[in-house]
């Protein structure tokens, strides 16, 4: 299953179909856009409609390019020419950054061109995959970090080891970039972020805890009449990283189970006390909707909701808190990166182009002018000084740095039914948490074992 589609699913409703093959399904569609930038337009590829429907527009500008290896960085040439064939699924309200990102380049690079390339997100693998193989694929793809480990399997996409920057490489977001390291190559470079938050409507709960015991005392005392002080979701996307934040994991790095132990347990029983709070949610709209009403104090998040929360309560109401300790440890929430990555095929004059301009795409002016237009840069090194939409997105980076990497290898697939039915049969009461561990952990070494056999649901608690 794709997780851009899992994304989707979340970020419309956070719908729950009953086959539960789309369980968690939650990367919010990929930003879409036309790229029209003021310069001569030209086609780069002989793809046809009949390979692969889909609109598209070629444009050719001008442009006047955790687990560190120990690097062996190439520094810039001071003179490049090549043309840099980038393909993207930016939405259209982001092209001004993405004109000003190539402008930037140009400044120190005039005889670099840039053949840049809209693919609807819904066919861009198929259309990379084909062209790729015909000797026709673009340079440089922006896309979903789920989409690394399947093209560097597949051959498409090259390792970055030991060709970037050190100095970038540790300014960037430690769990977007660990999932950017695949059989211990980096194979691709986190440059925007999306992730589970802990958002705080500063009307009703004026404080942030530093703890989790603090937390429940605080929603505790803002629970008056219709007022609600905490009303937390229990869902594996918005709970699952609280497993890793308390020391724990989720599983091993051949992707076998590792959660049936003591830390299990400990999580299992941490989400439990989540109704000490308030009450809870589980994959619905309901926490959201009083979160906009002005009856919720705290809710458990997606970052790609931000928009929508600050317009129903106002930015300056708003509150993006880092996450709280525990006993057992932190809570934490899990961290979705997009990545750019470099084509296998890129050789020669445009393969020094292209590791030039993944530098300045990742660095801190770039980053800059991406969390200006509203998204999360990957970034920790900008600072942001808007006292108001710079505060909120600085607080998005720190509380994102703390986050988890969610898992995109494919092994994650075998993960999605048997946790949510753990999940939900301990907040039933109608399976103890160890008995519910191991119950996953056998369906899922099950289904790693028997590919064919997709994990489904088989009884409701």
């Amino acid at each position: 299953m794709d997780l851009a589609d899992q994304k989707t699913i979340v970020n419309s409703q956070k719908y729950y179909p009953d086959i539960m093959v789309a369980i968690l399904k939650f990367f919010h569609p990929l930003i879409i856009l036309p790229l029209i930038l003021a310069m001569s337009v030209s086609g780069c590829s002989q793809f046809s409609q009949e390979d692969i429907p889909e609109t598209q527009v070629a444009v050719q500008i001008p442009t006047t390019t955790a687990r560190i290896p120990t690097p062996s960085p190439t520094a810039t040439p001071p003179y490049l020419s090549s043309t840099i064939t980038i393909w993207h699924s930016w939405d259209e309200q982001a092209l001004p950054v993405l004109e000003q990102i190539l402008a930037d380049f140009s400044d120190n690079h005039p005889n670099v061109y840039f053949d840049v390339l809209y693919v609807p997100v819904e066919n861009f693998l198929a259309k990379f995959e084909f062209e790729t193989g015909q000797g026709r694929g673009p340079s440089i793809i922006l896309g979903p970090a789920e989409w690394g480990p399947y093209l560097y399997d597949q051959g498409y996409i090259s390792s970055l080891s030991g060709s970037i920057s050190e100095g970038l490489l540790t300014q960037l977001n430690q769990p977007a970039l660990d999932t950017a390291w695949y059989r211990n190559e980096l194979i691709g470079l986190p440059y925007s972020l999306e992730g589970i938050l802990l958002f705080r409507n500063r009307n009703i709960i004026p404080d942030s805890a530093a703890t989790f015991e603090q937390l429940i005392y605080n929603a505790n005392n803002a629970s008056q009449g219709e007022m609600i002080g905490a009303y937390l979701d229990r869902g594996f996307i918005y709970s699952g990283a609280n497993l890793e934040g308390i020391g724990g994991a989720l599983m091993d790095e051949d992707g076998n189970p590792a959660f049936n132990d003591p830390k299990g347990v400990e999580w299992l029983e941490l989400l439990l006390n989540y109704q000490d709070a308030g009450p809870t949610d589980y994959l619905s709209d309901q926490d959201v909707d009083l979160f906009k009403a002005g009856r919720v104090g705290i809710i458990i998040e997606g970052s790609w909701r931000l928009s929508e929360l600050t317009e129903a309560l106002g930015i300056e109401n708003i509150v993006i808190d880092r996450w709280p300790e525990s006993k057992e440890g932190a809570l934490a929430g899990y961290v979705f990166p997009e990545m750019i990555y470099l084509n296998r095929e890129t050789t020669g004059d445009r393969l020094a182009a292209s590791r030039a301009f993944m530098e300045h795409f990742i660095s801190n002016q770039t980053q800059t002018k991406i969390a200006e237009e509203g998204m999360i840069p990957a970034s920790t090194g900008i600072i942001l000084t808007d006292p108001i939409t710079g505060t909120l997105m600085m607080k998005s980076m720190n509380a994102l740095s703390e986050g988890i990497g969610y898992p995109v290898i494919s092994e994650m697939d075998a993960y999605q039914v048997p946790m949510d039915i753990a999940l939900r049969s301990v907040f039933a009461r109608t399976v103890l948490p160890g008995e519910a561990l191991q119950k996953a952990s056998d369906s899922i070494i099950d289904a790693l074992q028997s590919p064919s056999a997709t994990p489904t649901e088989t009884t409701t608690p």
